[in-house]
């Protein structure tokens, strides 16, 4: 008989030294659970008391300005100040294709009974645009105006049936190039299309779009003073005055912890947009969109 001797001189068998596979312990999954609803706990309680901290820093700055804070509160973020647009701003108009044609008299009436009346708007974009469409609605809703859109007029009061007005546009956008306007400060003016506004540099391009804009449509006008209208409104001086202190001081100044400061100070036009504007409507509701012109 033959003898095998295991001694530990021999290779070790595959099998003595074999282990199993390691496993994590279930206490440690569980343990990672419960740290990630842990944080998940704290970041929700941590965003829920920002707000209640912000409007009792607000209450403290300003105690008799209560009623402003739904709005500062609403343009904190992009997101709530998109919000606020859509529940309180003037929404972009656009005329109606299918409407009543009109009179080829150029001081005919709108099938509305308003005279039909166009203007030609240099309008903002972007982020701009929103933040002047909520001061425009804010200011509307504190003194009792009406929402329209920001805008610069470049040319109003033409009183010219719809497709001739489209017509002249057209032959304008190909002379004006683009230009820049810019803002210089807050001011009032004397009557209800002129209440308060953002006065615009008198620069070589806002100029020389004016100007261009009068020829091509045969207009004489008073000297051209470019403005963005923030409010209408028929008030008396002194009121008109604080209210272009208070908007000095939310687009300008330090106020409401600089949520409402401009964020540009002027923009590029790289388009003309052609809206009916009957002045007679003072509640701007029926004013549209016509049709907007790229320029070169």
């Amino acid at each position: 008989m033959q003898l095998h001797a295991r001694g530990h001189f021999g290779p070790p068998s595959p099998s003595a030294h074999a282990r199993a596979p390691a496993h994590t312990p279930r206490h440690i999954g569980w343990g990672l659970l419960v740290g990630l609803a842990l944080l998940g706990l704290g970041l929700y309680w941590y965003g829920s008391a920002l707000p209640h901290t912000r409007i009792n820093q607000q209450r403290t700055n300003h105690p008799n300005n209560d009623h402003l804070l739904p709005f500062q509160l609403l343009t904190n973020s992009f997101s709530r100040h998109q919000l606020y647009l859509r529940r309180t701003a003037a929404p972009l108009s656009v005329c109606s294709r299918s409407a009543p044609a009109m009179s080829s008299s150029p001081v005919s009436a709108h099938p509305s009974g308003l005279k039909e009346s166009y203007s030609i708007w240099a309008m903002p974009k972007g982020k701009l645009a929103d933040q002047l469409r909520g001061e425009i609605a804010h200011l509307a809703q504190r003194h009792g105006g009406p929402a329209f859109p920001p805008h610069v007029t470049v040319l109003g009061d033409i009183e010219r049936p719809r497709e001739e007005a489209q017509a002249l546009m057209k032959e304008l956008a190909a002379q004006v190039k683009k230009y820049r306007i810019n803002f210089v400060d807050v001011t009032r003016g004397t009557f209800f299309y002129q209440c308060v506004f953002l006065l615009v540099a008198k620069d070589e391009g806002t100029m020389a779009a004016a100007a261009s804009a009068r020829s091509v449509f045969g207009m004489t006008t008073t000297p051209y003073m470019p403005h963005l209208s923030l409010l209408y409104a028929d008030l008396v001086d002194a009121e008109k005055a604080k209210i272009v202190e208070y908007e000095t001081a939310r687009l300008y100044g330090e106020s409401s912890g600089y949520d409402t400061l401009l964020v540009e100070t002027g923009y590029e036009v790289g388009s003309l947009a052609l809206w009916y504007t009957p002045t007679d409507d003072h509640t701007t509701q029926s004013w549209c969109l016509v049709e907007e012109f790229l320029i070169s």
